[in-house]
């Protein structure tokens, strides 16, 4: 990994260089990550890397990150404060005042706090998206990660489709992501500062709210029943959902899934470097508004996904990304009726030059997705959880 590390940083000073800045002050967990390889756990102390338009960054940190950041690789010093907030003229704005000094232009990341741009002892702090622009078009060790975490992912949604049966709980599709956890852990390979596992479903009609959480008592029936399997394995992410059945769907859910499938099909039939994913989304919308639909939609085709589950390229007609070899997305066109639920289906896809390779490969099909059996080890293992925690 260290090559990628030197290179990435090459590239970030590439755009000092060439914007005539003096620094760049990286301060938020993913893209310190992403330049160093530095796990930590972001509270309420400041943490920055300080990237010079030549040479080595500096960390700066709290005093008791200070030892165990010693195990980062290629750093210049690494300066301390000793506590937040702390005594005037020792506070991490003093430390950055000594290593800058107030005449300096640098650049500062989106999401820096208005509370800590306030503080920043310099002549001006410019608003970069550089290090985002970097992290959209993954290298080999970002690809192989994600390929890792997207392995794991499709373990997460084999255990909840077949743990899935009539009367299971929602408590009881949450328990995968434990045997997730665990099976990383096994693996010898476990960043517990960069991973985070999640399984769960939502029953009909409560689908078609995907960012809603489901009361942990209800139960699965009939209707569109929409699984997720969303993991972060060792900084890097993947995620995969699928719409699932509890025996044969109904002729309108049949036709409502069939379409959504149309645009599935329709938006990897464009993923390719070069094309713009406003198109894409533009594309998958244009059918749903065609069959009567456009009030069913209520957010875009996808999204990127690398050390965030979501991040850029945005396949959003307002976006204006456009797709490039090696970029990371997830591709889920779907629809949404508060009477029947949500249908949708999501997986984890790398751009490829003139096509896609699906990452998570779970099967899609409807014929593998209804569930027919009635599962009995299931609903008796169900019953035990539902003891033991009580519900």
């Amino acid at each position: 990994m260290q090559f990628e590390y030197e290179a990435r940083l090459n590239k970030l000073q590439s755009h000092l260089q060439k914007q005539h800045l003096d620094a760049f002050l990286v301060s938020t967990q993913d893209s310190i990550y992403y330049l160093s390889g530095a796990s930590y756990k972001p509270i309420e102390r400041p943490f920055f890397l300080l990237v010079r338009p030549t040479g080595k960054y500096d960390l700066i940190v709290p005093h008791l990150e200070y030892e165990h950041m010693k195990k980062v690789a290629q750093y210049g010093q690494i300066r301390s404060y000793f506590e937040y907030p702390s005594v005037e003229g020792q506070n991490w704005y003093d430390v950055l005042r000594s290593m800058l000094g107030s005449g300096a232009r640098i650049a500062i990341e989106p999401d820096c706090s208005v509370a800590m741009r306030d503080l920043l002892p310099v002549k001006e702090a410019v608003v970069s998206d550089a290090i985002l622009q970097l992290r959209m078009v993954k290298d080999a060790a970002e690809i192989e990660a994600i390929r890792n975490a997207a392995k794991w992912t499709d373990l997460g949604m084999k255990a909840l489709h077949r743990g899935i049966y009539r009367g299971c709980s929602v408590v009881e599709s949450v328990m995968p992501a434990r045997n997730l956890q665990t099976g990383v852990m096994k693996s010898g390979e476990y960043d517990y500062l960069n991973c985070s596992f999640l399984t769960a479903a939502w029953p009909a009609p409560k689908s078609a709210q995907p960012h809603s959480v489901p009361d942990f008592h209800a139960r699965m029936g009939k209707g569109p029943i929409v699984l997720m399997s969303y993991n972060r394995v060792n900084g890097y992410a993947a995620e995969c959902e699928r719409t699932v059945f509890l025996g044969e769907p109904s002729a309108r859910e049949l036709e409502l899934y069939s379409l959504v499938m149309r645009a599935r099909d329709l938006a990897f039939s464009m993923l390719r470097s070069g094309v713009r994913c406003s198109d894409i989304d533009q594309a998958t919308q244009e059918l749903f508004s065609g069959g009567g639909y456009a009030e069913h939609i209520i957010h875009r085709t996808g999204h990127g996904i690398g050390l965030g589950n979501h991040e850029q390229p945005w396949l959003s007609r307002g976006s204006e990304d456009v797709l490039e070899e090696n970029m990371v997305v997830s591709i889920e066109p779907a629809l949404y009726f508060d009477e029947i639920g949500g249908f949708r289906h999501s997986d984890t896809v790398l751009v490829t030059k003139d096509g896609y390779e699906l990452l998570t490969r779970y099967p899609s099909d409807l014929e593998h997705l209804i569930v027919r059996r009635k599962n009995w080890i299931a609903a008796i293992k169900g019953a035990l959880i539902r003891k033991a925690i009580h519900f």
